[in-house]
């Protein structure tokens, strides 16, 4: 299997200046796309990440884009439904882009930074130099790196399995605060002291959050 790891930027993508405006991480799949009343309509899923706020911010300048038709919002997890205008070139790029013979590795990350990362693979190499050509042609894409390589996995836009809110915030605040790193930078203790919670419920929220995250990792190995 042939994988290439590229980054592009696309000045008219909905979403891209939004993420860059709000400092939001969005990763991104598309699932389909259909014509429809000479419209081409696409329906994308993905998860965005960034302070509170600014998600509030990002979302609602999102719903004011008259080429959003519907958003569903499920926490951090919306499903878009988004519509363009019929002409030769969006065909010409959902031809190139939605080509089935892709497989996408993982999400579209669209960055803070301005930048979409993508991670394709595909059994054709030539069919995948079509989409490199494209996104260098058109989006000032830049190649990080195409290899022949067995795929290891594919990822979900099911990152973790449900936690509780409080449980997920605690997750959080353990991750960004270095508690994973090595050495470790806080202390649970710490850490509670952080979310002015008391040492016993933040150990709790936080273990139960470790447990669901290894028994949904583990289960399928």
């Amino acid at each position: 299997m042939w994988i290439a790891k590229f980054k592009l930027k696309d000045s008219e993508d909905i979403y891209n200046h939004l993420c860059v405006k709000y400092k939001i991480d969005f990763f991104a799949f598309p699932f389909t796309n259909y014509l429809k009343n000479k419209k081409i309509n696409l329906v994308i899923g993905g998860i965005i990440s960034g302070s509170e706020e600014n998600k509030k911010q990002f979302l609602k300048e999102l719903k004011k884009d008259q080429r959003i038709k519907n958003i569903e919002i499920q926490k951090d997890f919306i499903l878009i439904h988004a519509q363009h205008s019929e002409s030769r070139e969006t065909r010409a790029e959902i031809r190139i882009f939605y080509n089935p013979e892709y497989i996408r590795v993982k999400p579209v990350h669209l960055s803070p930074d301005g930048w979409e990362y993508w991670e394709v693979a595909c059994l054709d190499r030539k069919e995948l130099n079509k989409l490199i050509k494209s996104a260098n042609k058109y989006y000032h894409g830049k190649v990080i790196s195409l290899n022949e390589e067995k795929i290891k996995g594919i990822s979900s836009l099911e990152i973790a399995p449900e936690l509780t809110k409080k449980q997920f915030e605690d997750l959080e605040i353990a991750y960004k605060e270095g508690y994973y790193s090595y050495p470790r930078k806080l202390t649970i203790p710490d850490l509670a002291r952080l979310k002015k919670k008391s040492y016993s419920t933040f150990q709790e929220n936080l273990r139960k959050a470790e447990n669901k995250l290894v028994d949904y990792f583990l289960k399928y190995r």
